[in-house]
């Protein structure tokens, strides 16, 4: 039982302790999100938390919602979706994912949390046609995973469907979501509240929502992450994980005290609770570093900035 393992600290540089970060990777978490730091500063820091972790390797996720520059200050800065949906050429956004992907994989982050399948209702949407986004975001999502990192489609079930009856967003909202089920590595629900699925609990808290809609009506198979818990408006962090992982979330992202939530989880499974579920969320673990594995041959930070800058 590896409960630490399903738990993905947030590393802040210029704000968080690099001591409290060494001492969550020697308890065994599953990696890190990294925000704010040059591409050779977070290198190193995956480096260290490598050498630091029990484990061979570790995630480390970029959180973006349209280009890595958001958490990597000098990477280059690549066509907003918006930008390339008007653009009259049909591999960018395979091409902006794959560079995606090269840059992040040389710096050591395997995990983009990204793309973002909303319909039109922010910047980081392809279109506002679901059809045109599940292509597009089809396209990045192969272009990422050529290059050799994991994706993440979010925010379920879209955020543009906020007023919308079930039946609505079947025909809209779900579109992308059905059909990239399997080529998804994870799925984040939104923070947002849907007041004709759950009108008390926000997504990534409702069991209606997960459970009900995405894995049940949807028949989603896959992982599910949480919405990053430090940017999600809640008043008691642990209770929230805890809750979340009860309705089957996997793995928990960027909270403010990670060792506030592991020994949450640990309490929980000492009372014989969530046993099946961090089992199997561990198990989920090892295949994504296996498809990491498979990946090409990461290129130095140099070479993976040119890349960018000349194919774009």
């Amino acid at each position: 039982m590896k409960p630490a393992r399903i738990v993905f600290p947030a590393f802040w540089f210029g704000q968080s302790d690099l001591q409290e970060a060494v001492l969550l990777a020697q308890r065994g978490v599953g990696g890190f999100c990294v925000y704010g730091g040059t591409a050779q500063q977070t290198k190193d820091f995956i480096s260290r938390m490598n050498d630091e972790s029990p484990y061979d390797h570790l995630l480390f996720c970029a959180d973006i919602a349209d280009n890595l520059s958001e958490v990597i200050t000098d990477a280059p800065v690549l066509p907003a979706n918006a930008e390339i949906a008007q653009m009259n050429e049909s591999d960018a956004p395979y091409r902006k994912g794959y560079l995606t992907a090269r840059m992040a994989r040389s710096i050591g982050i395997n995990w983009i949390l990204a793309p973002v399948v909303d319909l039109g209702n922010a910047s980081p949407s392809f279109s506002d046609k679901p059809l045109k986004v599940t292509q597009m975001a089809g396209d990045f999502v192969a272009g990422l995973s050529n290059g050799g990192v994991l994706n993440c489609i979010k925010y379920f079930p879209g955020v543009s469907g906020i007023s919308k009856t079930l039946a609505q967003m079947e025909d809209a909202e779900f579109t992308p979501y059905k059909h990239l089920f399997r080529r998804a590595d994870a799925i984040m629900p939104s923070d947002t509240i849907f007041p004709n699925i759950d009108n008390i609990n926000q997504a990534m808290l409702s069991d209606r929502v997960i459970q009900g809609v995405l894995k049940k009506r949807l028949n989603y198979k896959g992982c599910v992450v949480s919405f990053p818990l430090y940017k999600g408006n809640l008043q008691y962090e642990d209770a929230s994980a805890i809750k979340m992982l009860h309705c089957k979330i996997e793995n928990i992202l960027a909270p403010t005290n990670a060792d506030l939530i592991i020994d949450a989880i640990e309490k929980e499974i000492d009372r014989g609770l969530l046993v099946d579920e961090i089992i199997h969320a561990v198990s989920n673990h090892e295949l994504f570093l296996s498809k990491i594995d498979m990946g090409p041959k990461p290129i130095s930070i140099e070479e993976s900035f040119q890349l960018a800058k000349r194919d774009f």
